[in-house]
């Protein structure tokens, strides 16, 4: 049970949404008011990169510290990250949003946060490559942005 429920939930829905699509059977033939839309529906380009930003998420380990229940915290939980403000090791305070999410990415460097140990992240960011890889930048932040708290 290591994974938040939230997060759980919102990977599982991303990657299960495209369930049925197989074309063995025709959508039109089950009662609309059984499926979800989202079954039957196709992905939308955003729906797309989020979907992509899930398989990335786990596949690549970020998982492992960023949807996790381990104390002491040592990354920044993916449910409750984006739409706040974070406080960076230089004092600056700034806003979780798509910018701050592609910007970190690309430049970890200039956006280390506060009290977390920064090596882990610079050596999985370093691993994947990233800066040569700007779709998987902008899967990454679209899956971030979808785990994180609704707007005001």
């Amino acid at each position: 049970m290591g994974i938040k429920n939230t997060a759980l939930a919102a990977v599982l829905a991303v990657v299960l949404a495209g369930c049925g699509k197989s074309g063995a059977s025709n959508p039109r033939t089950v009662s609309s008011a059984s499926v979800p839309s989202y079954v039957t529906e196709p992905f939308t380009p955003e729906q797309h990169l989020i979907e992509k930003g899930a398989h990335l998420v786990v596949a690549d380990g970020c998982s492992a510290c960023h949807l996790t229940l381990s104390k002491p915290r040592i990354a920044p939980d993916f449910s409750s990250f984006a739409g706040h403000h974070v406080t960076l090791s230089d004092g600056r305070h700034v806003l979780v949003d798509e910018h701050f999410l592609h910007e970190g990415l690309l430049h970890p460097r200039k956006y280390i946060l506060k009290g977390y140990n920064p090596q882990p992240m610079l050596a999985a960011l370093r691993r994947l490559k990233l800066n040569s890889q700007p779709q998987q930048i902008v899967a990454l932040a679209a899956f971030i942005e979808q785990v994180g708290p609704e707007p005001e």
